[in-house]
């Protein structure tokens, strides 16, 4: 497998720092750190490409919300974020 690109190095997902003060947003904080960690981690022992992390996190997603009300809103604001941040035109 390659090693992950350099700029996957950091964190995954960055939070604005004013956020953390607010208790939903520090919940939702942890557990992007905890992901992140995740990723990093299996990205760096290199056994796992970052697309096939894509992919499992994908699956993982349609896993979750195919047990959610409103998947179709959810779906748009899912898509945006991800081609957001993605840098998708």
């Amino acid at each position: 497998m390659t090693k992950p690109e350099g700029k996957l190095m950091g964190k995954v997902i960055q939070f604005p720092a004013k956020t953390a003060s607010d208790s939903d947003a520090a919940k939702l904080l942890k557990i992007a750190d905890e992901i992140d960690s995740v990723i990093l981690r299996n990205l760096d022992i290199g056994i796992v490409d970052a697309r096939d992390i894509a992919g499992l996190l994908a699956h993982r997603l349609g896993t979750l919300m195919r047990h959610m009300d409103q998947k179709d809103k959810l779906w748009d604001v899912c898509e945006k974020v991800l081609k957001t941040q993605a840098v998708i035109d």
